[in-house]
């Protein structure tokens, strides 16, 4: 199961998920980064991933993706924290 929150400020849009991102809970978290940035032009992202408990190859990939389009981290779990890291040194 995975919860996502929007939190829409002045300048920067979080997105932050809290569960397990993997297998089909990552196509509601891809549909709900697309509507909240569609939404929300000229704003900075971001997704919180402190609370993600899980993380599968698909998850991984959504993570890739919304990198590439600009969003930034906060991760403090070990699980999260090193697969963020490796996305951002290879910069991909």
């Amino acid at each position: 199961m995975l919860r996502v929150t929007a939190h829409v400020e002045d300048t920067t849009i979080t997105l932050q998920l809290e569960g397990r991102l993997a297998g089909p809970t990552v196509i509601e978290a891809e549909r709900c980064w697309q509507v909240t940035c569609a939404e929300n032009p000229g704003r900075s992202r971001r997704l919180d991933l402190r609370a993600v408990t899980y993380l599968d190859q698909e998850g991984k990939a959504f993570l890739r993706r919304v990198f590439q389009q600009g969003a930034s981290f906060l991760s403090s779990g070990c699980l999260t924290r090193a697969y963020v890291e490796e996305i951002i040194r290879s910069g991909k």
